[in-house]
């Protein structure tokens, strides 16, 4: 009996030394190795045309500047972006009734800061600028100095009030960026007047991107990345934190580089 009882006081003891172990181990797992969350999963609105470099698709691809900002801001704040495209005005509905957490890139102004919470900080500026020949030497310092010259537009497309109205200038129309890239490097134009990140992506697609310049701008304004303040506080909070990455991830170098992918 006494047999007996010494093995099953051993058996106590090496199964406790055993357990204890096992606890431990258990223990180390939980502070050492990296906890696997889900992202938390975003989505984010914007118009279904293809506006590249911006934003367009390629081979199904989802991609341009706009994308891959999003994309690397979401990444350091642990955020999922679902990407959706609509007509403009299907996006905004769906901002103010709580469908889409985000838009963009809308420009603020008071009336959508009445529903949307604009970060401290812009994604990208949009800027409207004068795009001549290095060859031709041309220097543009206002608006009137383009009198006498061929200046190439898009067809339909508004540049500002103050460019659309100004008086006594002689312009040629193209349907598209392309085309005017194409006309003003084969001097079917003097100057041209365009968006300036579309110009450039499109000069360097047809291998032309080193022998235009911009001479002059006309107009720029901000695009944003806003939040809906359906979310409430935590929109806020994470319109607040976009914006600081954002602006990180510029001082970083890591929006230039972005930006000179597609157009450099």
């Amino acid at each position: 009996m006494q047999k007996y009882s010494w093995r099953f006081r051993k058996f106590q003891t090496e199964y406790g030394k055993s357990t204890k172990k096992m606890i431990n181990i258990f223990i180390m797992l939980i502070f050492f190795l990296p906890v696997c969350a889900a992202a938390e999963k975003v989505v984010f609105v914007s118009v279904e045309k293809d506006i590249p470099p911006n934003m367009y698709q390629e081979d199904g691809e989802l991609k341009g500047i706009y994308i891959d900002i999003i994309r690397q801001a979401c990444k350091k704040l642990d955020i999922d972006p679902d990407f959706r495209l609509y007509p403009w005005k299907r996006c905004v509905k769906y901002v103010k009734d709580g469908r889409a957490e985000a838009i963009f890139p809308p420009i603020r102004t008071e009336k959508r800061a009445e529903f949307l919470y604009f970060p401290s900080e812009p994604m990208a500026d949009k800027k409207i600028v004068v795009f001549a020949l290095k060859e031709d030497h041309i220097k543009i310092e206002r608006l009137a100095d383009l009198k006498g010259k061929l200046v190439g537009v898009n067809d339909g497309y508004s540049y500002g009030s103050e460019f659309d109205s100004f008086p006594g200038l002689k312009k040629d129309y193209s349907r598209n960026i392309d085309m005017q890239v194409k006309k003003l490097v084969h001097h079917r134009m003097d100057v041209a007047v365009a968006v300036e990140a579309p110009f450039r992506f499109f000069s360097k697609k047809s291998g032309f991107s080193r022998k235009v310049e911009v001479v002059y701008t006309v107009s720029e304004e901000s695009s944003y990345v806003a939040f809906s303040k359906t979310m409430g506080e935590k929109g806020k909070l994470l319109s607040e934190k976009f914006g600081l990455i954002l602006k990180q991830l510029k001082k970083e170098g890591v929006v230039r580089k972005i930006r000179d992918d597609y157009l450099k």
